[in-house]
């Protein structure tokens, strides 16, 4: 039911108020540490939409950096499989703003919630969902993007078998280079964020927990100058959560590239496979660490948290070899030598066919097709990893899709208009440098009809 007219307002404070009126039959879906997000009727298309709200956009640089990002990204995506930046709501004040509202598509619900359901699967949606995940993230990566947190509550679907990529908050442009850095002041104030990123938190039992939205409590989100993160329990569970789709090179904090999000696919794909009928297993998460401080500065619990993720993945996958770890500093490779006892000495194939053999383990129904792709996305190698778009385009296990009903592969993106639409991330920009910027952004979309209100 449409949220009271307290709460209204109170969603509404610092927008034009045009866009109250274009807006209608507001309900608050969400509150997070930054954002709101309801859903509304957008009576200038007669569509069901999503808003959301970001308070305290420019309290600081890197807050205020993240916005732009995400705005550019979703921008210039446009692709069926990731959600649209449909408008953005002009403010009360283009001179003195601190709050953005992004309109984008609006969907039922998120695979996170669906595969928790634990209701059978039919196959051939499973290889639908794949092939839309795998079309929308080619065209990330053509783009010069890494997501950086894929996982099934950043996978939007609708009752018709849709799917939709979301949630670009901790995304990544790789123009120069094509790897980023895993360590550093950035990489630190990331995984602060990652604790607290998204729209809703996860309770301890892994349910959604979503805070009340009241009139108080998005007013307090709106006025608060603090920025407090939500409660330690939620930041634990929620960043354990994000961390068991996290590819061995992140744990490591070795560079990292696109290849990182292909891991997250087969962690995610192993979920789906395990709802298809025939399936004996209803076990969820491939890789559930479950030791995880993600705020201490007690090394030796950094330490402990790394290495307890880490050993669920070599327990699936058994210990690794020399060659899957070559890519790895030398001080990455004695510390998962440490960690496993060694490494294994099992010749290439063997070794090969012994990974198989356990992710086959893990997944009943699964066929020899289906174990063959999963293996191939979570190869320990980054660089063994194949493309997405390679994937789609040429792996058996998508055959069965008739060439029409394929989801797109779009053309490369031109590397040079990447490279000047994100030239902000190589500046040192204060807050109102990227004041100005996200301004310009607000009358562009205005100019091009996209202007929310």
């Amino acid at each position: 039911m449409p949220t009271d007219e307290l709460n209204v307002a109170a969603f509404w404070q610092g927008a034009h108020k045009e866009a109250a009126k274009r807006y209608t039959d507001l309900v608050i879906a969400g509150q997070g540490a930054y954002s709101i997000v309801a859903s509304a009727k957008d009576t200038h298309t007669n569509e069901t939409v999503a808003i959301k709200r970001i308070a305290e956009v420019f309290y600081d640089a890197h807050e205020a950096k993240k916005v732009l990002r995400e705005i550019r990204l979703l921008r210039d995506f446009c692709h069926p499989h990731i959600i649209s930046l449909r408008a953005l709501i002009y403010p009360a004040s283009i001179e003195t703003f601190e709050d953005m509202f992004m309109v984008t598509d609006f969907m039922q619900t998120d695979l996170r919630r669906r595969i928790k359901s634990k209701q059978e699967m039919a196959e051939g949606l499973v290889v639908g969902y794949m092939a839309q995940m795998l079309s929308a993230l080619a065209h990330v990566h053509s783009l010069c993007g890494i997501h950086r947190d894929l996982k099934p509550a950043n996978i939007l679907i609708s009752a018709k078998g849709s799917l939709k990529l979301c949630d670009f908050g901790l995304a990544r442009t790789v123009t120069s280079g094509g790897t980023l850095s895993s360590a550093g002041t950035d990489a630190a104030v990331d995984r602060g964020r990652e604790a607290r990123a998204g729209s809703e938190y996860e309770s301890e039992d892994g349910e959604a927990a979503a805070p009340k939205a009241t009139a108080d409590a998005i007013a307090e989100t709106v006025a608060s100058k603090s920025m407090m993160p939500p409660p330690l329990k939620h930041q634990m569970t929620k960043y354990v959560v994000t961390r068991w789709y996290r590819a061995p090179e992140v744990i490591l904090q070795e560079p990292y590239s696109t290849a990182i999000d292909i891991w997250s696919v087969g962690c995610i794909f192993k979920e789906l496979l395990e709802l298809m009928p025939g399936s004996r297993f209803r076990t969820g998460a491939l890789f559930p660490g479950r030791y995880c401080i993600p705020f201490s500065f007690d090394d030796d619990k950094q330490f402990r948290t790394r290495h307890d993720q880490l050993n669920v993945i070599f327990h699936v996958l058994e210990k690794p070899t020399t060659e899957e770890l070559a890519w790895a500093t030398v001080e990455s490779q004695a510390e998962v030598a440490r960690l496993v006892h060694g490494f294994s000495e099992l010749p290439a194939l063997e070794r090969a066919e012994q990974r198989k053999q356990r992710l086959a383990d893990k997944c009943g129904a699964a066929g020899s097709v289906e174990i063959d792709l999963l293996a191939e996305l979570l190869a320990i190698d980054p660089r063994s990893r194949p493309s997405a778009a390679s994937v789609l385009d040429s792996h058996p296990y998508f055959s069965a899709i008739e060439p029409a009903e394929k989801p797109p592969l779009f053309p490369p993106a031109n590397k040079a208009e990447v490279e000047a639409a994100f030239a902000f991330e190589r500046e040192n920009l204060n807050v109102n440098d990227l004041r100005i910027l996200i301004a310009n952004d607000l009358f562009r979309m205005m100019q091009d009809g996209h202007g929310g209100g």
